[in-house]
């Protein structure tokens, strides 16, 4: 199978005046493109959107898409705060309550963003239906927050090591028939962002009827070790539009 390609693109898109209107005027974020499974750049790809962690950055967190094998056309994006040598979602620290109501604020108006950055991706290229969000650590709280915030704007969520905001949960009109399929993946010894949260999230979300799969892995830190990797690739495989 070829190597992946990847293309550096840390610039600020512009929307077209419809996709803006849908994105609710937010302001697209900057990424790295990553082609996998030997597509090239013309063809119609379906879309990821990648969310990485805290201190991590956009071009190091694409290496981790350059064994997977399906088709698609990778966006890691970069966030918009600085921590140490990478960026971060969010500062505050989220274990603080008092916190949690501007963080959970801050990530729904970040999911606007993923979505404005979904949609001038895909009026600059040919994509193939919604896209599919992964994310990691605070990028996995990113990707729960857009499911449940946006969730007619993609066709699957991918959280690693993350959680649902509670705040999120409150201030979001959940329709159980629109929120996309999601697969959540932490390990149970994660030191940085426990297990539990996540499963509280998912309890909540079960009392409005939305079903989410909590996927667990026994003696897993917080990394994305390679069998929770080959996991999710095969999730997210399986969800890309045809």
């Amino acid at each position: 199978m070829p190597r992946a390609v990847v293309a550096f693109i840390f610039v600020a898109l512009s929307l077209p005046a419809a996709a803006c209107a849908r994105a609710r005027h937010a302001e697209p974020l900057p990424y790295v493109e990553v082609l996998t499974g030997g597509a090239t750049a013309d063809a119609e790809l379906p879309l990821i959107i990648a969310l990485h962690g805290r201190g991590d950055t956009a071009g190091d967190f694409a290496s981790l898409f350059h064994d997977f094998k399906a088709r698609a056309r990778v966006a890691v994006l970069r966030p918009p705060h600085v921590w140490g040598t990478g960026q971060a979602w969010f500062l505050e620290a989220y274990a603080h309550a008092q916190n949690r109501p501007r963080t959970a604020a801050e990530l729904m108006a970040l999911a606007d963003r993923v979505v404005a950055t979904a949609e001038a991706i895909a009026a600059k290229h040919p994509t193939r239906g919604r896209p599919v969000v992964m994310g990691f650590s605070q990028g996995g709280m990113l990707a729960w927050a857009v499911a449940i915030a946006r969730p007619r704007a993609i066709s699957a969520s991918f959280p690693v090591a993350g959680f649902l905001f509670a705040e999120i949960l409150e201030k979001a009109r959940v329709d159980a028939a629109a929120i996309p399929p999601i697969v959540a993946f932490h390990g149970d010894a994660d030191p940085l962002v426990p297990v539990e949260e996540d499963r509280r999230g998912v309890r909540a979300l079960e009392k409005r009827g939305v079903h989410a799969d909590l996927r667990i892995y026994p003696g897993l830190g917080h990394t994305i070790a390679p069998g929770l990797r080959d996991d999710l690739f095969e999730a997210m495989s399986r969800a890309l539009p045809r």
